[in-house]
């Protein structure tokens, strides 16, 4: 008895230390991370109801807006008789509904399959065909991607040639499927997500010899041999196109397909609005947000897109795993996409087979412009209103009014799209001007047969700027419209001119947005007017040191220059070996004094909402932080930050997905933490050209984001799809810049409106994942930075009014992103005016991302949760310099949450909270109470 009494003792003694010892970690140590990893939902059920129904309404509405109609020989819509179909291929079965990772959502309770949404439609799916396509789990969201194209062989030849069991037999064989239906549907799928990007070779993923010699946007051999088997079988074939990226679609051009529509990734409800469209439901109105050529071969972009390296850099990055830095130069220029294909007229390449091509024509090489897209319907535009002084200058708007009206026979919507050209001098500055660029465009509402509607399309003169990065017209650089005739014409697509509408405005003198006490001998007639209207201060160069030794692409050549691996220069390598140096030397402030620290001023951080960033009032509040706080908001700002009581700063929950709210750990562990709506994906709400949707789509968002206490949203994407291969070409709008730029302003405006902070991302040049967390060094012309690249963040700082920058993983030539000062501090805060938080992406220990160095030059804080990964302000806390810049970036952080609705009321108890208190104190009392009675029956015994 006295053994067991011991060992009791000790027993409940352990439980009581283990249990302080546990309270210590979980309420102190890891608070914080727990307090993010399991949050609270504030709203009562059925406001989220009806939330969740305003969702998909939306999420359909995009989706029914978005999907672009590339063929129809009439056989869409389908006949009413047709209430069979044969559903075909491994996509129509295993849809991808959006991209993995940070993009993706592990939330299934709403995703709808095919078969039910035609089931619901009435539309019978022959049941028979679903045996022939296995399932790999491809609804489960993670990091990794399957590159593997697992179609099965259609005939018995190819899949005896692949030792594989032939699968369309029985009454999933072509004869019963015949028999059940004359109509096949075939689903094309291909995937992308964070981390990885599209494989240029199929060599280590593919089965046949003449697959491995393939890229991933062909189709492989069995989906060749099921396009050609369903030719062969059915009178009606329809194709449906499920990818984010623009894959080769020649195939397509076969006499045997007699439709295809782009689908893009649908979301949790998108195939819904696809049958609607295929029944006439919905008269499809999307248009391509990238140019498609038959061959991707034929894009600058692909010759640098691979894994170049710098061969003399391994273990550059002090005292991290081994690995060198690795580069990837733009030496396409300002030549993206369609302004590459609308400006030359002739194209040499060299396909992956060795085959030189060389002479082709545009329409050799281009099978669907950007801004393609079909109807069931005709429209004919009619120019009704035209500014009418044909000589302009940088204060002007010229206006188009064009009467659109529906000579067919079912309503519809239409897209009308203005270009413009912009004279070229090559004995003269040479600054590169693509031929056509879009410069605006207008979606109609539904116009119903023989009924009309009006748009008026702006464009404002100073648009025409092209940016003098080779200091022609200034010494330091600058925007500059140069004299000349400038041509507008409305067109259907990038390619194609409506009724001969070209309209030409003149610039009679060049007009330079410099000093002209920066002014140099170019040209004596020019005009230097200052900044632009909607800069805060004059742009000039800032990124010579990032264009590098490339020999960029110029018009008057063509001369592409392939990629490859180089030895980095003394001057590259010293850069990575010191890439994580903080010396105070560095960043002095003279005369600097130490800030305060725990002041009880008494005021709270809703006491600044909708202030001023210079309001006084702000040095109060400021000055109530104590040292811990800034470590907690600055250095800890992962998915959220901590509390902090003093100033009424509650535990703010800041969440991914560009196309669902959503915690990327789910995408690790499998878990749901928020039941939100998967929307389709934002090349499908590009593909919209709506804004007015784009709006739609911010607000239902942002109401999602509020009932799951959800203030920080790190979306949307607005890169570039630079080159067809990028993984997260779904996350992010267009190859266009004037496109994304539009779509990206309406959602961030609205959404920052509702009170819901958006950190746009990946501030910039993050159009390759590959290696981009382990220094991938960017190179690229200022032309093509501020031209294509920089222009949706530009927009959204400067019309929708965002409060929040998430920068990029990647350098810029050899400066991190995230410390680029140039970047944050001349650019976007110095010639934008940009104010609020300049977050950096998800913190990797790979040698070159530091908090402290990216708070000295413009950033706020850094991505981390604190938990599995660290970083810290205690060098910046130790002295007075630092200490200012610590306080500066408290400023722009608490400004941004300020303005959020996180700010409303006091945050609902984390979820894990409750138990854990239960526990604790049910382990105190069984302890405590177990000792106190082991005491006293031994005192009762004695």
């Amino acid at each position: 008895m006295k053994v067991l009494k011991r060992l009791g003792t000790i027993l409940l003694c352990l439980v009581f230390i283990v249990t302080v010892v546990a309270d210590v970690l979980a309420f102190n140590v890891f608070a914080t991370p727990l307090d993010k990893a399991f949050p609270a939902k504030v709203k009562a059920e059925k406001d989220m109801s009806d939330i969740q129904a305003n969702a998909l309404n939306t999420a359909q509405n995009i989706e029914s807006e978005g999907a672009v109609l590339l063929k129809n020989d009439g056989s869409l819509p389908l006949k009413n008789d047709i209430s069979k179909i044969n559903l075909l291929g491994y996509g129509a079965y295993n849809i991808v509904y959006g991209g993995s990772g940070s993009g993706g959502s592990s939330y299934l309770e709403n995703r709808t399959d095919f078969v039910t949404a035609f089931s619901e439609a009435g539309i019978e799916v022959n049941p028979a065909i679903a045996s022939v396509y296995s399932s790999n789990g491809e609804e489960a969201n993670t990091f990794d991607v399957n590159f593997a194209i697992p179609e099965p062989a259609a005939t018995e030849e190819l899949a005896s040639s692949l030792g594989e069991d032939f699968k369309y037999v029985g009454d999933a064989s072509f004869d019963a499927m015949k028999e059940y239906s004359d109509t096949a549907v075939i689903v094309i799928s291909r995937k992308g997500g964070e981390g990885n990007d599209l494989p240029t070779s199929m060599k280590d993923v593919a089965k046949s010899d003449s697959d491995k010699a393939k890229h991933y946007l062909e189709l492989n051999d069995e989906e060749l041999s099921l396009i050609s088997k369903a030719e062969e079988t059915f009178a009606n074939v329809v194709v449906l196109i499920n990818s984010g990226n623009a894959l080769e679609l020649g195939f397509l051009e076969d006499e045997g397909i007699n439709a295809a529509i782009w689908m893009g990734d649908p979301g949790d409800v998108g195939t819904k609005a696809v049958v609607d469209i295929l029944k006439g439901n919905v008269n499809p109105s999307g248009r391509l947000v990238d140019i498609y050529p038959y061959e991707v071969e034929s894009t600058p972009s692909f010759y640098n897109f691979d894994t170049f390296e710098y061969t003399n850099s391994n273990d550059c990055f002090k005292d991290f795993e081994s690995h060198p830095a690795y580069l990837i130069e733009y030496q396409e220029g300002i030549y993206v996409g369609y302004r590459y294909f609308e400006t030359r007229d002739s194209f040499d390449y060299t396909t992956l087979e060795g085959e030189e091509k060389s002479g082709l024509t545009y329409d050799d090489v281009v099978q669907y412009p950007f801004g393609y897209g079909l109807s069931y319907t005709n429209f004919s535009w009619t120019v009704k209103d035209i500014t009418s002084k044909k000589s302009v200058d940088e204060k002007d708007t010229i206006e188009v009014t064009v009467t659109v009206k529906n000579e067919g026979s079912v309503a519809g919507k239409d897209v009308v799209e203005l270009y413009y050209n912009a004279p070229y001098y090559a004995e003269g500055s040479g600054i590169q001007k693509a031929d056509v660029v879009l410069g605006a465009f207008a979606k109609t509402g539904i116009i119903e047969p023989n009924e009309s509607e009006e748009v008026t399309l702006e464009l404002p003169v100073s648009d025409f700027a092209s940016y003098d990065d080779g200091c022609y017209y200034s010494s330091d650089g600058s925007w500059v419209i140069e004299k000349g005739d400038y041509t507008l014409s409305l067109r259907k697509n990038s390619h194609e001119v409506v009724d001969n509408n070209e309209f030409t405005y003149t610039v009679e003198d060049t007009i330079v947005f410099n000093d002209d006490s920066q002014k140099t001998s170019a040209d004596a007639t020019a005009k230097y007017v200052g900044k632009r209207e909607s800069d805060k201060q004059i742009a000039t160069n800032q990124f010579a040191d990032v264009a590098g030794d490339v020999e960029y692409l110029d018009r008057d050549a063509w001369t592409i220059v392939p990629g490859s691996s180089k030895e980095a220069t003394k001057e590259q390598l010293d850069a990575f070996n010191n890439a994580l140096v903080v010396d105070e030397k560095d960043y002095a402030i003279d005369g600097a004094k130490e800030i305060t620290f725990g002041a009880d001023n008494n005021v709270k951080l809703s006491d600044l909402a909708g202030k001023d960033y210079d309001d006084k009032k702000w040095d109060k509040l400021l000055d109530e932080l104590k040292k811990e706080d800034y470590q907690n908001i600055l250095a800890t700002n992962g998915w959220g930050s901590a509390a902090i009581d003093q100033i009424g700063k509650p535990q703010t929950y800041d969440m991914d997905g560009p196309a669902a709210l959503s915690y990327v750990f789910d995408a690790f562990i499998g878990t749901v933490t928020y039941k939100t709506i998967s929307y389709p994906a934002a090349v499908v709400l590009a593909s919209t050209w709506n804004t007015d949707l784009a709006t739609d789509f911010a607000d239902s968002i942002s109401q999602e984001g509020k009932a799951w206490n959800i203030s920080g949203w790190y979306a949307p994407g607005a890169n570039i799809h630079r080159c067809a291969f990028s993984g997260r070409n779904f996350e992010y709008y267009s190859e266009d810049p004037f496109l994304s730029a539009q779509i990206a302003t309406a959602v961030v405006k609205k959404a920052t409106e509702n009170g819901m902070y958006c950190y746009m991302k990946h501030f910039v040049l993050n159009e390759r994942e590959t290696w981009r967390h382990y220094g991938l060094c960017t190179w690229a012309s200022e032309q093509a930075m501020r031209e294509i690249y920089f222009k949706p963040f530009e927009a959204a700082v400067k019309d929708g009014k965002t409060t929040a920058i998430m920068s990029s993983y990647n350098n810029l030539g050899t400066t991190w992103a995230g410390e680029s000062e140039a970047l944050l501090k001349n650019v976007l805060r110095g010639e934008w005016g940009f104010v609020g938080t300049v977050l950096t992406d998800n913190l990797e220990q790979h040698g070159f991302m530091s908090t402290e160095r990216a708070i000295i030059h413009g950033g706020t804080s850094t991505l981390c949760n604190g938990m599995f990964a660290s970083d810290t302000v205690d060098n910046l806390l130790s002295n007075a310099s630092g200490q200012h810049y610590l306080r500066e970036a408290a400023h722009q952080y608490l400004y941004t949450v300020a303005n959020s609705y996180a700010v409303d009321g006091k945050t609902a108890m984390a979820a894990w909270r409750l138990p854990a208190i239960i526990a604790s104190v049910a382990l105190y009392i069984l302890s405590l109470g177990g000792l106190v009675i082991i005491i006293y029956r031994k005192k009762k015994t004695v």
